[in-house]
């Protein structure tokens, strides 16, 4: 999806367990939700 939008040396990162502490953590284990950081470059419009 990043790549459709223009987005070029797309990195991901680990998945991370965000919810951790929150009240919504019970839900988010439930569900096995967890967050993933990354980065990725848009280059300028010609």
């Amino acid at each position: 999806m990043l790549g459709h939008v223009g987005f070029v040396d797309i990195r991901w990162g680990q998945q991370v367990d965000v919810f951790s502490g929150s009240k919504h953590e019970s839900d988010a284990k439930e569900l096995d939700t967890r967050g993933v950081t990354f980065a990725g470059v848009k280059p300028p419009k010609p």
